[in-house]
């Protein structure tokens, strides 16, 4: 698939079809998330890849941004031990950032699969933590939930007054010499 086209064509779904999720697709979409950038190559990310739908309904009962109907989830968590034991204090928040940038690129190679996906973090964590069975220093980050989207979410408006050159509140980048 071609990259811009996902960037630009990957919703948020929220609303999805019966149609079964082969394993194999899974696995692809959680290698993809060890391929993401990650700082001072720290790989603090840990994947638990839940399919099971009685699992998905505890996890749903404790998380209020899950809506739908989703055939997997995947909690993306951050290794802390891991974090800090490579990066130091600082390393806790480039864990937050890798578990990021670990679900984009997820939910981007779901999307070239024909797969939908919505991140949420509206979840109480200590309850996912312990509902996925991880020991105290895995932090679920993040969940993802996965499968056939049953319609085709239409784009949001976008913000368009983000953009900058050079310096805050410069609409137009000026020359050096200017």
């Amino acid at each position: 698939m071609n990259l811009e086209k996902a960037i630009f064509g990957r919703r948020s779904v929220r609303n999805y079809s019966s149609k079964i999720l082969e394993k194999k697709h899974l696995k692809e979409l959680l290698d993809a998330g060890i391929w993401a950038p990650t700082a001072g190559n720290i790989q603090p990310w840990v994947f638990v890849c839940v399919t099971h739908t009685k699992r998905i309904q505890q996890i749903h009962t404790v998380s209020p941004g899950m809506l739908g109907n989703p055939q997997a989830l995947i909690c993306v968590c951050s290794d802390q031990n891991r974090a800090v034991e490579k990066a130091g204090p600082g390393g806790r928040t480039l864990a937050i950032m890798d578990c990021a940038m670990a679900a984009q690129t997820i939910m981007l190679f779901a999307y070239g699969l024909g797969m939908g996906t919505c991140a949420i973090r509206s979840f109480n964590p200590s309850a996912v933590r312990e509902l996925i069975s991880a020991p105290a220093h895995i932090h679920p980050e993040l969940l993802i939930t996965v499968g056939y989207p049953a319609e085709s979410p239409k784009p949001p408006a976008r913000k368009k007054d983000v953009f900058f050159w050079e310096l805050y509140n410069e609409k137009e980048g000026k020359k050096d010499d200017e």
